[in-house]
């Protein structure tokens, strides 16, 4: 994973995932948190997840996230897989011949993101990053995915309101952002990866700088029940420069683009509309407290792309034990399961989850795996 790194270091230099279309797609991290809850964590979502999800919440609790370094990788955490790709990864045997199987039935990919930022109070300043790439075939040799790389800035804030005796929250921010994306092979994945055969430096990415806004509401009826609403990816096209990766991140290092054509995305709100619950009395809440979210997402994508209703629903709940020093976490991402757990101890967090998530048109067509975890230092 030597390359992971030096992307990473050279976005933050120059200052979203994007798939290999005319369209740029909504980029988050794979938090564990939000994946071990179904994906379920947009319009809902709660401290340093509010960068990825909905601005409104920075009216809520005051939390500053220090550092969050998350990393995931797409496979099926079976024994033999894991087995599989770890010695491949400890021998510095990453090639066609070792990870075959893993490309061939699951995909195969990694990705991480790091941030920092605080949320709540009224504000939400933030810098987040992140690198994914992915492939999948029917043969490890025609294998083929995407490779996407972001690094923004978040600048918003949150109010409280009145409205009928009820609390209301309200929020926006802006958000500068560089993206790189482009489309990868197989090989090209495990040049990244580490295979010293393979120079990944000549693929295609295209790299451009943009500005989004996000818009949110909250309506909380007392510690019950909360209902959400997002509006994320208000943006106009984006007129990104055809590059290869090498050239690009030699750019990107004096803070420049890279020369030569152009191709313009267009970008498609994310509309996500949430609703929690929280059906567990407060008298008992340091003892154990549940959280239940149901979302729709992606409203404007899966109309546009013809998919089937299951790609909006995430369904996910949280059980916390101990204020909560334990965290245990299930959900429903598109009609696959998914299961978490989480530590917190004072300041330092720890979460883990395991995910599917449907990347085709009909549920059943194109399920990913994956493992996601993350470390964090919070106050």
């Amino acid at each position: 994973m030597k390359y992971l790194a030096t992307i990473l270091i050279a976005l933050t230099l120059a200052s979203g995932a994007a798939f290999g279309q005319d369209r740029l797609d909504a980029a988050s991290p794979k938090d564990p948190r939000t994946m071990a809850m179904g994906g379920a964590f947009v319009a809902m979502s709660q401290g340093y997840q509010n960068f990825f999800g909905n601005p409104a919440g920075f009216a809520g609790k005051r939390e500053f996230t220090l550092s969050s370094v998350n990393s995931w990788v797409y496979i099926s955490p079976t024994t033999d897989n894991i087995a599989m790709f770890s010695d491949a990864i400890s021998s510095g045997d990453v090639s066609l011949g070792s990870l075959g199987e893993l490309i061939t039935t699951n995909g195969l990919g990694a990705g991480m993101s790091f941030g920092t930022g605080l949320t709540g109070g009224g504000l939400g300043l933030g810098v987040v990053g992140g690198f994914d790439a992915y492939v999948r075939g029917r043969s490890a040799v025609g294998a083929s995915g995407t490779m996407d790389g972001q690094l923004a800035a978040i600048v918003g804030i949150g109010l409280p309101l009145r409205l009928f005796g009820l609390d209301l929250s309200v929020g926006g921010n802006l958000r500068p952002f560089l993206r790189m994306s482009g489309p990868i092979e197989a090989t090209e994945l495990l040049g990244l990866l580490g295979d010293d055969e393979v120079d990944p430096m000549t693929m295609r990415v295209d790299v451009g700088f943009g500005l989004a806004a996000d818009l949110g509401l909250k309506l909380n009826f007392g510690r019950l029940a909360s209902v959400g609403l997002a509006v994320r990816d208000i943006s106009t096209d984006q007129i990104f420069a055809i590059s290869n990766l090498g050239d690009t991140l030699d750019s990107l290092g004096t803070g420049n683009l890279p020369p030569g054509d152009e191709i313009t995305y267009t970008v498609l709100p994310n509309i996500a509309l949430g609703v929690s619950l929280r059906p567990l009395p407060a008298a008992i809440s340091r003892l154990i407290d549940v959280l239940i979210i149901a979302e729709l997402q992606d409203i404007p994508t899966v109309v546009a792309d013809e998919k089937s209703f299951m790609h909006m629903v995430h369904l996910g709940t949280e059980v916390d034990l101990l204020s909560g020093f334990i965290a245990l976490r299930g959900g429903l991402n598109k009609g696959y399961i998914s299961l978490g757990a989480g530590m917190d101890l004072a300041i330092l967090e720890f979460n883990i989850a395991v995910f599917t998530e449907e990347l085709g048109v009909l549920l059943g067509d194109k399920p990913r795996t994956g493992v996601s975890a993350e470390f964090a230092i919070r106050f």
